[in-house]
């Protein structure tokens, strides 16, 4: 049975985006009218209703950063007491000290992106067809329903597609390609040139 939340929009054609219930309208790869004409379908199924809300992420994340002043303090504490004419010790523990902070930052970091889905109530990539979402302000994992590709019927995934990049040349000759944007997309495995970018805000607010 599909959740009510299950009908979701996408997509772009000739720069716009046009929103239908789980529908997808072809991108910009064809050209043919036939082809522009097809759409794409995916279903979202909660797998994980979390109790997890804005309200709760927001505190996390203020305790959270009142607790990593403690680490920080600790970390510069030769450096206040240099300032403060007090003799300095050596302490071989700092190094605890640094590894807490580096884990309540990533902690912090980690709590502000969920904040910041469960506020705006969108729908984001996982792995393996999953999707974490924050409709109805609330974390919720879902397991994302593909329908076959319309233009040849091949599988279909549900990833972040990189659709702009830069390539950067290093004095030694070597060239590294950097990803400046990604985008939540469906994908054919079949042909990657079949793919529709998916609007991660598809779900009406009630």
């Amino acid at each position: 049975m599909r959740d009510k939340y299950s009908k979701s929009n996408i997509n772009n054609v000739s720069g716009n985006i046009f929103n239908a219930p789980t529908n997808i309208v072809a991108g910009n790869n064809y050209s043919k009218e036939a082809e522009e004409d097809k759409v794409a379908s995916y279903t979202p199924e909660p797998v994980w209703r979390s109790p997890i809300t804005m309200a709760m992420l927001s505190w996390m994340g203020f305790i959270i950063s009142l607790i990593g002043l403690f680490p920080i303090y600790k970390m510069f504490e030769s450096v206040i007491n240099l300032i403060t004419n007090k003799s300095i010790k050596v302490d071989l523990n700092n190094n605890i000290y640094i590894i807490i902070f580096a884990v309540l930052f990533i902690l912090f970091v980690l709590v502000l992106c969920l904040r910041n889905i469960t506020k705006k109530e969108t729908r984001h990539p996982l792995f393996f067809n999953y999707a974490i979402s924050g409709l109805g302000r609330k974390i919720t994992i879902e397991k994302i329903h593909i329908d076959k590709c319309p233009i040849c019927g091949g599988t279909m995934k549900y990833f972040n597609k990189a659709v702009e990049w830069r390539d950067i040349t290093y004095s030694d000759g070597r060239t590294k390609r950097e990803v400046t944007k990604k985008v939540s997309a469906l994908q054919c495995k079949r042909n990657s040139n079949h793919w529709y970018e998916v609007d991660p805000a598809a779900d009406k607010l009630k």
